[in-house]
Formats: structure tokens, C-alpha cells, sequence
């Protein structure tokens, strides 16, 4: 069964997004912060890692270098309260990046690059 990943402090958002992840058959594993990691998560291969990136004490891309740094995965999907396009910008010229989606979220948007990689 194919992996992800949710990290979202905000947890109404957190649990929108495991339910979307769950029906669409994966595997899903929802947290809300790296610090709630196991060993056994940073040895997983992720298929996705859907995240914000806000959080406190680390500025955006640098979450984002760190997740790709300590976290195996093939595909990251950013799910933020922070829509500037500097930022969402910056954020695709980074490698690895699948989608970029600001609050209010499309859900359809996301469920639709899910079903993409599951088929």
C-alpha cells in the first residue's frame, strides 16, 4: 500500500487531509510536527508528504530543505496559510515540489494528483 505523510499544525486542516488521503487508499500517517517523527518514519519511503510550512522557530524554505534532507519520499505537496506567490514562487523552483495549495484549499485539486499517482 503506497505511503504519506500530513504534517499540518492546524488540526482541523490535519484531519481534512488524512480522510482525503485515506479514501483514496493510502496509507496515511498525520502529524503535527516533525518532532512527533519515528525512527521508523525518517526509514520509510513516503510516496507523498503533504505539508505546511509554518512553523515556529523555521523559516519556510528551510522546513522545506529540512523535510527533503531527513524524509524519503517522492513527492511533496505544500498545504499553507502563507499564499504569497514570492513564496509559493520560491518554493517551485525547489526540486521535488508536486503541487503548492494556499487556504482556503481546493480539496478537488489535491484529490485529483492523489488519484494521478495511484493508478
Amino acid at each position: 500500500m503506497k505511503k504519506v505523510l500530513v504534517i499540518q499544525e492546524d488540526l482541523i486542516i490535519l484531519k481534512i487531509l488524512e480522510r482525503l488521503v485515506n479514501l483514496n487508499n493510502y496509507s496515511c500517517k498525520a502529524i503535527r510536527s516533525l518532532n512527533e517523527l519515528s525512527i521508523e518514519d525518517q526509514q520509510n519511503n513516503f510516496d507523498f508528504i503533504i505539508s505546511d510550512i509554518l512553523f515556529e522557530g523555521i523559516a519556510p524554505l528551510q522546513f522545506v530543505a529540512q523535510v527533503q534532507e531527513i524524509l524519503l519520499h517522492k513527492n511533496l505537496l505544500i498545504v499553507t496559510n502563507m499564499g504569497q506567490d514570492k513564496i509559493k514562487q520560491e518554493i517551485f523552483a525547489l526540486s521535488g515540489i508536486a503541487g503548492f495549495y494556499a487556504v482556503p484549499i481546493d480539496l478537488d485539486e489535491i484529490d485529483a494528483t492523489l488519484k494521478a499517482y495511484n493508478e
